[in-house]
């Protein structure tokens, strides 16, 4: 090979590597993007509570703002009445709120119509009931998948709950005040 063939060569590798230079760049930018706003959305709904906006809430304002936390298996899900809603029975083998509550049965109404698939007879969740009537609960059902990082959807969900409980306390829901 001579040192002419050599030097173009070297330079046709070079220039292959400063095209890829830009790809790699728009890669990184695109998957920064991507992780940034994946973060962002999980973070929704993770703001201090703010004068009952129950749209806004940390963790432990959606505690604080829960009539119950319970954590067991389904007994029963059907239509709930007339309307398209679905309740739900409990069979609590955890109660988190109240905190060392007796029930051993948590009876709550989910406006989600189609609520009967997820809520499904045997299966074991961790359930936040809301103090506003009309509300759906946010449930974490054993086997799915989380709303942040690896493992399962109910371990994560008592991790939080566990978590937000002491600060929860503490804190007033502007939204339950006056609900049973």
């Amino acid at each position: 090979m001579t040192l002419r063939q050599k030097n173009e060569s070297t330079e046709q590798g070079a220039s292959r590597r400063r095209r890829w230079l830009p790809v790699a760049l728009a890669a990184v930018l695109v998957l920064g993007g991507v992780a940034g706003t994946v973060y962002a959305l999980s973070e929704q709904g993770h703001a201090d509570v703010d004068a009952g906006e129950a749209g806004s809430l940390s963790a432990e304002g959606l505690v604080a703002c829960a009539s119950a936390v319970a954590e067991g298996r389904v007994a029963e899900a059907g239509p709930a009445g007339s309307e398209s809603a679905t309740r739900v029975v409990l069979n609590v083998d955890r109660a988190y709120k109240p905190a060392g509550s007796d029930t051993r049965r948590l009876v709550f109404v989910t406006p989600e119509p189609d609520a009967e698939r997820y809520y499904r007879v045997g299966a074991r969740m961790l359930v936040l009931v809301p103090s506003r009537e009309g509300e759906a609960p946010s449930a974490y059902r054993h086997g799915d998948a989380p709303p942040e990082g690896a493992g399962d959807a109910l371990e994560w969900a008592r991790a939080w709950v566990k978590k937000a409980i002491p600060q929860s306390e503490r804190l007033e829901c502007a939204e339950s005040e006056g609900v049973g």
